[in-house]
């Protein structure tokens, strides 16, 4: 069971580049500290894309949970060797999804929660009057006036 879930975390928090089954951190950008919908390497017309910080910080957090939960569990089973490399490993998942869930919960708050004055102003421009941001494109913002998800298409103000 162990080894399955491992499968999982590591389609989307894989941090080794010696893994030749699934490529390292697939969603994460580490220059901006989000993760995008598609990976790094998908593009839409507008740029990568995310619409949903939530469910980054929510898969990390899951990462980082599944891996202490582990840890304990196999720190507890002292009968064999492989349960001290479980553990290991599982300490390592869980400082994985840390790092993973701190950045995302970092950049989420810079370019998601629109602010005009103080020290994380100046992300967005003056013009852009809404809040929030309903997705996060790397190449543009919607139409000022728009927020906008791909749930729907109507614009708020």
């Amino acid at each position: 069971m162990f080894d399955n879930v491992l499968l999982l975390i590591r389609d989307i928090a894989n941090p080794s580049p010696d893994d030749i089954y699934f490529p390292t951190y697939r969603m994460k950008d580490w220059y901006l500290g989000n993760s995008w919908a598609g990976g790094i390497a998908r593009a839409y017309p507008n740029g990568r894309n995310q619409e949903s910080s939530s469910e980054s910080i929510a898969a990390y957090e899951a990462v980082s949970l599944y891996g202490s939960v582990m840890a304990d569990i196999w720190a507890n089973d002292t009968d064999d060797e492989t349960s001290d490399k479980k553990a290991s490993v599982s300490r390592h998942i869980r400082e994985v999804g840390r790092l993973l869930t701190s950045t995302e919960l970092r950049s989420a708050d810079r370019y998601w929660h629109v602010r005009q004055t103080g020290p994380k102003s100046g992300i967005y421009p003056k013009q852009y009057k809404p809040l929030v941001v309903g997705i996060m494109w790397n190449v543009r913002l919607p139409p000022l006036y728009n927020v906008s998800s791909f749930f729907f298409a109507q614009t708020h103000s």
